[in-house]
């Protein structure tokens, strides 16, 4: 058994967003966490679970949560935000 090599850490689904998220419809909630945002896909009803868009952001999620990089949080925030804009939960405000 070789014990030169690092172990990989489990995921941490604790990390924060790059940035909370209020949904403006739909499932009211606040979404502050890597684990906030899985609870939600997890929560979805099969139909919209089912949807590539969600596939993606729960993927985004887990590498995230995996390599806890800056980037990927980031990357999984934005994703996670299209999925919630294609379903109308979420509406970017406009910046003035």
């Amino acid at each position: 058994m070789r014990t030169d090599c690092p172990r990989p850490s489990a995921p941490d689904l604790t990390i924060p967003l790059a940035e909370p998220i209020t949904l403006t419809r739909g499932p009211g909630s606040h979404l502050v966490t890597l684990m906030d945002a899985a609870i939600l896909i997890r929560d979805l009803e099969p139909f919209r679970q089912s949807r590539p868009v969600w596939d993606r952001a729960a993927e985004m999620i887990l590498l995230a949560a995996a390599t806890r990089k800056r980037a990927d949080v980031a990357e999984a925030t934005r994703q996670v935000l299209v999925a919630l804009e294609r379903e109308n939960w979420w509406k970017q405000e406009a910046i003035e």
